[in-house]
C-alpha cells in the first residue's frame, strides 16, 4: 500500500492541512505560552497606533498591520497575522512551482520544504518586518515570471505592487528583484524582460505606491535609512571584516538551513534530469544570498541573520526540481514532521516553561497587561486628564501603549526625533508619565536610575515629580520574584484644555 498516494491525487487537500496547521497550531502555541508579545511585535503595534507614513526604524506597513490585527483580536490576532504571512507566502510558492511546470505533488512538497527552516516555524511566531516581507517575495517572483511567460499585464501590476508593499515593509525587500532578474537571465529571458513595457509599468506602479513614504522620509531627514545603515555597522570596516562578515553570514545561513541541506545530501544520488529543463530554480534560491554576501565583501557591512528570512523561500522548488524527492518522499516527510515537532517542542520548552526553569525572564514572559493596568492606575491617581503620553523606551512604553485601555503615545527615549509624529509642546501641555524598568529582581541592589535610562528628562521637564516604584510579580513563577519599575509624573502645563 502506497501511503504517499494522496499527495499525488489530492494535492490541494495536503496544502490546506499545511495552511491550517500554521494558522491554528503556530498561532495558539505562543498565545498560550506567552504572557506578553515579543519586542519587535510590541514595537510594531506601538508604531501602528500612530498611523504615520513612517517610523524611526522602518516604513509603515508592519506597524499598520500589527495594530490593526491587535484591534481586531488582541495578541492572538497578531500571532495569527504572522502565520498568515507564512501561509500566503507558501501559497505563492505553490503557484510559482506550478508555473515552473512542477506537478501538483512536487509543488506541495516544495511548500512543505519551508517547514524544514527555522525562519518559517520557530522564528515566524514573532511578527516583524522580516515576516511581513515573505508574501511579497514569493508572489513577486510568481508575478514576474508569469508576466513574461504568459504576457500578462495584470501580473506586471502585481509585481509592481509586491515591490512597493515589500519596500513599505522594509527597504531590503527590493532585493527580491535580484533572484528574479537572475532567474530571467538563466532562463534566457532577461533581454525580453528589459524590453517589455510591462517591466516599466511595474516600476511606475511601485514608485507611485511608495511615493507617500518617500515624501515622509524627505521631510524627516531620512531617519529610516540612517537606522538601516547603523544595523550593518556604524564604524568603517577594517580589511579583515570584508572577508569575515560574508563568511559569517553564509555560515549562519547554512546552519539555519541544515535540515534542508541534510535532505539534499540524502537525495544527492537521485538527481533528476528534469532540473536541467527547469531553469531559474537555483537563481531564485541562491540569488539573494549571493548578492548579500558579495555586497558585504565589497562594503564590509555585517548582515543581520534575520535579514535573510524571506530569501530561501524558493528552496523547496530547487530541492524538488533537482532531486527525485517526489518519487521517494518518505524520508522527506519524516524530516519535515520531525523538524516541525522539534521546533514546536523547543518553543514550548524555551518560553512556555521558562518561568519555572529560568531565573532571567524572557520578554514574552513579562506581565504585559498587568504593567499597563498599574501604570494607568497611577495616572488616574495623579491626574484627571486623559492619559495621552508616556515617556519610555520602545519596550516599556510599547507595553503600556499596546495593553493599556487608553493607548498613550510613546515619546521614545524622550527623543522627539524618534517619535516625529509627536510635538513637545503637546506633551508639556497635556502632561505625561515617565516609565522605565529598574531591575528584573525587585530586591536587587543594582537599580537603573531615570538619569541612566532616560538622560535629559529632568532638564526637559522642570516640574517632574518622582513617584513610588511599582513592584510587579513575574507571571507563572513560584519563587516570589518581581520586577521593579520606576515612575515619574509630569503635570500638564495647561490642564483641561
Amino acid at each position: 500500500m502506497n501511503r504517499t498516494a494522496p499527495f499525488a491525487t489530492r494535492s490541494f487537500q495536503p496544502l490546506l492541512y499545511w495552511a491550517l496547521f500554521h494558522l491554528v497550531v503556530w498561532s495558539l502555541i505562543p498565545f498560550f505560552c506567552n504572557t506578553c508579545l515579543p519586542l519587535d511585535t510590541i514595537e510594531a503595534s506601538m508604531w501602528g497606533s500612530e498611523w504615520a507614513w513612517g517610523y524611526d526604524k522602518h516604513p509603515p506597513l508592519s506597524g499598520w498591520t500589527a495594530h490593526a490585527a491587535a484591534l481586531l483580536a488582541g495578541d492572538l490576532g497578531i500571532y495569527f497575522l504572522a502565520q498568515l504571512c507564512v501561509v500566503t507566502a507558501g501559497i505563492g510558492i505553490y503557484r510559482l512551482a506550478r508555473l515552473l511546470t512542477l506537478s501538483t505533488k512536487e509543488a506541495f512538497l516544495a511548500v512543505l520544504s519551508l517547514d524544514l527552516l527555522f525562519y518559517y516555524q520557530y522564528a515566524a511566531v514573532e511578527f516583524n518586518v522580516n515576516i511581513l516581507q515573505m508574501p511579497f517575495w514569493a508572489w513577486g517572483w510568481f508575478f514576474g515570471l508569469n508576466a513574461l511567460q504568459n504576457k500578462r499585464y495584470a501580473s506586471w501590476l502585481g509585481l509592481g505592487a509586491c515591490i512597493a508593499m515589500g519596500a513599505l515593509t522594509k527597504y531590503i525587500a527590493v532585493f527580491m528583484l535580484v533572484p528574479l532578474f537572475a532567474a530571467w537571465w538563466t532562463r534566457g529571458e532577461l533581454k525580453t524582460a528589459l524590453k517589455s513595457p510591462g517591466l516599466y509599468l511595474a516600476a511606475t506602479v511601485s514608485m507611485l505606491l511608495f511615493l507617500p513614504h518617500l515624501i515622509w522620509m524627505i521631510n524627516h531627514e531620512w531617519i529610516t535609512i540612517t537606522y538601516g545603515l547603523s544595523r550593518g555597522g556604524e564604524e568603517p570596516a577594517v580589511w579583515w571584516q570584508h572577508i569575515w562578515h560574508p563568511v559569517e553570514f553564509i555560515m549562519g545561513q547554512a546552519a539555519i538551513m541544515a535540515p534542508a541541506l541534510i535532505t539534499a545530501a540524502v537525495y544527492y544520488k537521485t538527481k533528476t534530469t528534469a532540473a536541467k529543463s527547469i531553469q531559474g530554480t537555483g537563481a531564485l534560491f541562491f540569488g539573494a544570498f549571493a548578492f548579500i554576501a558579495l555586497f558585504s565583501l565589497i562594503s564590509g557591512m555585517a548582515p543581520v541573520t534575520m535579514w535573510a528570512a524571506p530569501m530561501p523561500l524558493a528552496i523547496g522548488i530547487w530541492l524538488v526540481s533537482r532531486f527525485q524527492i517526489a518519487d521517494r518522499p518518505r524520508f522527506f516527510l519524516t524530516m519535515a514532521g520531525a523538524t516541525t515537532a522539534l521546533y514546536a517542542a523547543a518553543y514550548i520548552l524555551v518560553f512556555g516553561l521558562a518561568p519555572v526553569i529560568r531565573e532571567k525572564p524572557h520578554r514574552v514572559n513579562y506581565p504585559g497587561p498587568e504593567i499597563a493596568r498599574q501604570v494607568e492606575e497611577i495616572w488616574k491617581k495623579n491626574s484627571s486628564e486623559t492619559f495621552d503620553y508616556i515617556i519610555a523606551d520602545e519596550w516599556a512604553g510599547g507595553i503600556v501603549n499596546h495593553y493599556g485601555h487608553e493607548r498613550p503615545s510613546v515619546v521614545i527615549h524622550g527623543d522627539y526625533k524618534l517619535s516625529p509624529y509627536l510635538r513637545e509642546e503637546d506633551v508639556k501641555a497635556r502632561g505625561a508619565l515617565v516609565f522605565w524598568q529598574k531591575s528584573r529582581n525587585h530586591l536587587s541592589e543594582k537599580q537603573k536610575s531615570m538619569q541612566r535610562e532616560l538622560p535629559g528628562i529632568e532638564s526637559m521637564f522642570a516640574q517632574i515629580i518622582p513617584l513610588p516604584d511599582l513592584v510587579i510579580p513575574w507571571p507563572r513563577r513560584t519563587d516570589g520574584r518581581a520586577g521593579r519599575y520606576g515612575v515619574a509624573y509630569i503635570p500638564p502645563e495647561n490642564p483641561n484644555e
